[in-house]
C-alpha cells in the first residue's frame, strides 16, 4: 500500500489522558550500559543506564509495547541489564550470541568533593546490518512500530553508527522518527560531528535537543533560535529546544514557536530527565494520532493546541522525574495525575507564528 494514500487519523484536539490506543507500536535503538559510579569517598556503585534504555524503560512505564535494538556483550554485565530489561517487561533485540564478542559497555563516572563529574566510556556498539537480517523481519512485521526513537552513542559510533543509518532509512517508510543527538561524548572532530547530526536530523519528524547540545556542536556563540531554524529545513516537523530549568521552547515546521515553562518542583536528582522528556514525547504524540510516517503532513501542520498539550506532558514527565532519585521516570497514572495539575495551574504560555 502507498502510505501517503491511506486515510489520516482523525486531527480532532482530544486530551492525551482520553486519546486512543490506537496502533501504538514503539522501536527504540540506542545503547544499554552499565554506569560504574565512583563517590568522592571511593565507594563504587554499579548501576543499569543508557539514555536509550532510559528511554525505553520510560515507554514501558507509560504502558507501550516497546523493543530495544541495543548491543550488550555475553558477559556479567550484559547479563545484569538482560535482568534489569526484564524486569521491567522490556524485551531486547540482539544479535545472535555467536556475533556479540565485544563485551558490554561501561560509563565511568567519577564525583568529586565538589559534585563535579567526569567521565571515561568504554563503548563498543554493533547491531545486526538492515532491520531485514535474520529474525528482524519476521519481528518488525509482527510489531508494525509507529514510532521509533533513537540518538546518542549509538548512533554516532562505528560500526554500528553506519546500521543505525540503514534501520533509520527502513523504519522511516512506516514510522514517526524521534532522534535525540546528545552529542556530547562522540566525535572529537566538530566538523564530522555536526555532518553527522544534521544528516540525521534531515532523515527525523521530531528532534530534542538540549542547549548544551548545541552548544558542543557549534560552539559557545551559537545562535540556538537560528541553529533550530535550520534544522526544521532539513525536513523534520518538530524541533524541540530543551533549556533545564528554564523549560523547553518548541518549534515547528508550520512556524508555531512555542516556550514551556519547566513546572515547579525541589530537584533532587537530574539524571533520567531527559530520557523521561523523550519517552513522554513520543507517546504524547501517539496519544495525539500523530504517530506513524502517513500521519507526517498532519505533524507538519500540528494546531497550537496540540502543541501546548504535548509540550505540557512531556515537560511534566521530566519534573516528575527530577524530583525523585535516579533514572525513575514516570507512570502512566503518576503522569496523567500531575499532568492534568499542571494545565489547571494556570501557567503562563507564549506562541509566536514566525515565518520559518
Amino acid at each position: 500500500m502507498n502510505l501517503a494514500t491511506k486515510p489520516a487519523k482523525s486531527a480532532t484536539h482530544v486530551p492525551i489522558s482520553q486519546a486512543s490506543e490506537y496502533l501504538m507500536s514503539f522501536l527504540v535503538i540506542g545503547e544499554a550500559l552499565v554506569d560504574e559510579i565512583t563517590s568522592p569517598t571511593g565507594e563504587v556503585r554499579r548501576i543499569p543506564g543508557g539514555s536509550m534504555l532510559n528511554v525505553a524503560i520510560g515507554l514501558r512505564r507509560l504502558d507501550r509495547t516497546v523493543r530495544l535494538v541495543t548491543d550488550l556483550g555475553r558477559d556479567t554485565d550484559g547479563k545484569m541489564l538482560q535482568e534489569y530489561a526484564a524486569s521491567h517487561g522490556l524485551e531486547l533485540w540482539l544479535r545472535s550470541d555467536e556475533e556479540r564478542t565485544n563485551p558490554t559497555s561501561v560509563a565511568h563516572a567519577t564525583v568529586d568533593e565538589e559534585g563535579n563529574v567526569t567521565y571515561d566510556i568504554d563503548f563498543t556498539w554493533d547491531i545486526q546490518d538492515t532491520p531485514l537480517s535474520g529474525a528482524c523481519k519476521l519481528d518488525l512485521e509482527v510489531l508494525a512500530p509507529t514510532t521509533v526513537a533513537f540518538g546518542s552513542f549509538a548512533c554516532h559510533i562505528q560500526p554500528g553508527a553506519t546500521r543505525v543509518r540503514n534501520w533509520i532509512r527502513h523504519l522511516r517508510e512506516n514510522a514517526t522518527i524521534l532522534y535525540d543527538p546528545n552529542p556530547r561524548l562522540f566525535a572529537p572532530n566538530p566538523q564530522e560531528r555536526v555532518k553527522e547530526v544534521e544528516e540525521f536530523v534531515a532523515m527525523s519528524d521530531v528532534v530534542k535537543v538540549s542547549g548544551s547540545d548545541l552548544v558542543t556542536l557549534y560552539g559557545q556563540d551559537v545562535n540556538f533560535d537560528a541553529v533550530v531554524r535550520e534544522w526544521l529545513r532539513l525536513g523534520p516537523g518538530l524541533v524541540v529546544l530543551t533549556r533545564g530549568s528554564e523549560g523547553a521552547v518548541m518549534y515547528t515546521a508550520s512556524g508555531y514557536v512555542l516556550h514551556v515553562p519547566a513546572p515547579y518542583v525541589t530537584v533532587v536528582d537530574t539524571v533520567g530527565a531527559g530520557a523521561a522528556f523523550f519517552s513522554a514525547l513520543a507517546d504524547g504524540l501517539a496519544r495525539l494520532s500523530l504517530d506513524g510516517a502517513f500521519a507526517r503532513p498532519m505533524l507538519k501542520r500540528m494546531s497550537l493546541t496540540n502543541l501546548q498539550t504535548l509540550g505540557g506532558y512531556a515537560a511534566t514527565a521530566a519534573m516528575i522525574t527530577v524530583g525523585r532519585s535516579g533514572a525513575n521516570p514516570p507512570t502512566r497514572d503518576e503522569l496523567i495525575d500531575r499532568h492534568e495539575n499542571y494545565q489547571a495551574s494556570g501557567v503562563a504560555r507564549t506562541a509566536d507564528t514566525q515565518a520559518q
